[in-house]
């Protein structure tokens, strides 16, 4: 079975360590497309149930998921759009 890689968006996005091993990719003011890229990756990991690879400054951490089954998905307006996703790094 092939891993799959956090979809990370265009723009907006913010990501800070909140810990070992943990981060929150903050996503705000995204465009639609994004949005529901991330919110359509979230439904296929089934919450923290899936693994998946995530990127970060330069390194593949191919062990990930995501650290909540109720990320903060937010519309405020047509075309824009944000997201918080807590991710855990696997060891």
């Amino acid at each position: 079975m092939e891993l799959k890689l956090f979809p990370m968006p265009k723009s907006g996005i913010r990501i800070k360590d909140t810990g070992l091993d943990s981060f929150d990719v903050e996503c705000s003011d995204i465009d639609s497309a994004d949005y529901q890229r991330l919110r359509g990756f979230f439904e296929q990991m089934l919450g923290r149930f899936g693994e998946f690879g995530f990127e970060y400054a330069g390194v593949i951490h191919p062990k990930c998921r995501f650290d909540s089954d109720s990320p903060s998905f937010v519309t405020y307006g047509p075309g824009r759009h944000s997201v918080t996703l807590p991710i855990k790094i696997l060891r």
